[in-house]
């Protein structure tokens, strides 16, 4: 089966996307690793969906095989600025918000099952100086998810810096339903406006590919955490 994928050029690392696979990526130092390493990761991404009984692609089966096509490439000046890619800028129909919607709702779920299982006392330790703790993994992920909802408007909420809620799992959970309900309510018009802050372009095709990348990129680093937690307690 095609893919088309949309590049990210960072200072040191390349990003991969696919906006008909929401949370799909790859990343590497290079352009060159990061395209090289996109198919392993569809792949991945594809048994992921089935774990979790989502059908967001017609054919997922198919042929076995994955064809990757380039279709837009864009670097980004510095790390605070995101490019826009053309393809951002054809609206999501209702398919595509739900598809990206039930993506992030289950890897949202994951996590927060994953916090749960791991004994409060050890969810504020870091493996390393300078590494995060789960609780802050999962802090980062409600603050940024708010920061990305909320880049559909005039004027963005300040999201980032705030004290840690009394209840983190819950007060992500019950954001990701007011999220959730916003972005499904999203007008033709609004789904296919440009709005720009702070020199960055921002539409809903991609703030939900931010979205579902943002948590499925934070994924692996919280599984990798709580087995190290498991580890220090056996």
């Amino acid at each position: 089966m095609r893919y088309y994928a949309l590049v990210e050029d960072w200072p040191g690392e390349s990003m991969v996307y696919f906006r008909e696979l929401p949370g799909c990526f790859s990343s590497a130092p290079t352009y060159e690793e990061a395209v090289k390493a996109a198919p392993a990761a569809i792949a991945s991404y594809l048994s992921w969906l089935k774990k979790n009984d989502l059908s967001i692609i017609e054919n997922v089966e198919d042929d076995g095989k994955i064809e990757l096509v380039v279709k837009e490439r864009l670097a980004a000046p510095d790390r605070q600025v995101g490019p826009r890619f053309e393809t951002d800028l054809a609206p999501p129909d209702d398919r595509e918000v739900d598809n990206a919607l039930n993506v992030a709702a289950a890897a949202r779920a994951a996590l927060l099952d994953l916090y749960d299982s791991v004994p409060p006392v050890q969810r504020n330790r870091s493996t390393s100086p300078d590494g995060w703790s789960l609780t802050q993994h999962l802090h980062h992920i409600l603050e940024t998810e708010a920061w990305y909802v909320s880049c559909l408007a005039e004027h963005p909420t300040a999201t980032f810096g705030n004290p840690l809620p009394p209840d983190l799992p819950m007060r992500l959970f019950d954001n990701a339903m007011d999220h959730e309900l916003f972005l499904r309510a999203l007008s033709p018009a609004e789904r296919e406006r440009v709005f720009s802050h702070e020199g960055e372009e921002w539409t809903a095709a991609k703030v939900l590919r931010r979205m579902t990348e943002h948590l499925m990129e934070h994924s692996p680093w919280m599984v990798a955490l709580a087995k190290q937690y498991a580890a220090w307690m056996s």
